[in-house]
């Protein structure tokens, strides 16, 4: 199996689109790690995002989310090959104005955010296994930026083979839009680290993902 079809759970040959959840920094690490121990298992892939931990506070997330058996390989940390490296963790991810390193030694998944089909196509070629495109629909954190919609989700998917995850301003209820436009998944934030509760609003989102993998299952 190639790292990209990683990205995926797959049962009976069929792929089913992937939830990534990914850090907001508006938490302490304390509470982000009680809800990231309590959501685990409804999600697929824990994006650690924080820019402004230092590694001492980075080890401490690794650790505690291995030590609430959080499987390794589910584990992305954003822009720190060496510490996904030192854990043996799932993958990394680099922003888009970030050049990825990759080297044939890799064995970990190596994401990219992009915001543009140029991008998409680039950043596939520079070795990426999967990618991010957003903001899809409006969100609170870009309100200067106009989202880019789902026609341009489906041309970001058409233009490259490796799996596109949608994110930006996604509820349960456009699962369905956004993987029926091509996404191999879905990538939140406050939707569910902001949410009163995370764990109902994680399996709501797991539940949607089901329900749309099904349906393309029977198209």
């Amino acid at each position: 199996m190639s790292k990209a079809l990683a990205l995926f759970l797959i049962k009976g040959g069929i792929m089913k689109p992937s939830l990534h959840v990914i850090s907001t920094g508006n938490q302490s690490l304390e509470k982000w790690l009680n809800i990231t121990a309590n959501i685990h298992p409804y999600v697929d892939f824990i994006h650690i995002r924080e820019k402004l931990w230092d590694v001492k506070k980075m080890d401490a997330a690794i650790l505690g989310l291995l030590n609430a058996e959080v499987p390794p390989r589910k584990i992305i940390l954003n822009n720190r090959p060496e510490l996904t490296a030192a854990y043996g963790l799932g993958g990394v991810h680099f922003p888009e104005n970030v050049p990825i390193h990759k080297s044939m030694e890799d064995k970990w998944l190596t994401g990219c955010s992009i915001h543009s089909q140029e991008n998409a196509v680039k950043k596939e070629m520079d070795g990426a296994d999967y990618l991010f495109f957003g903001h899809v629909f409006e969100t609170k954190s870009k309100q200067d930026t106009p989202p880019r919609g789902l026609k341009s989700l489906t041309q970001v998917v058409n233009s490259v083979t490796c799996p596109v995850i949608a994110i930006g301003g996604i509820s349960s209820q456009r699962v369905k839009d956004c993987v029926s436009h091509g996404a191999k998944g879905i990538a939140v934030m406050s939707g569910i680290y902001g949410a009163v509760q995370p764990i109902e609003k994680a399996k709501a989102y797991q539940k949607a993902l089901k329900e749309e993998a099904l349906h393309e299952e029977n198209i």
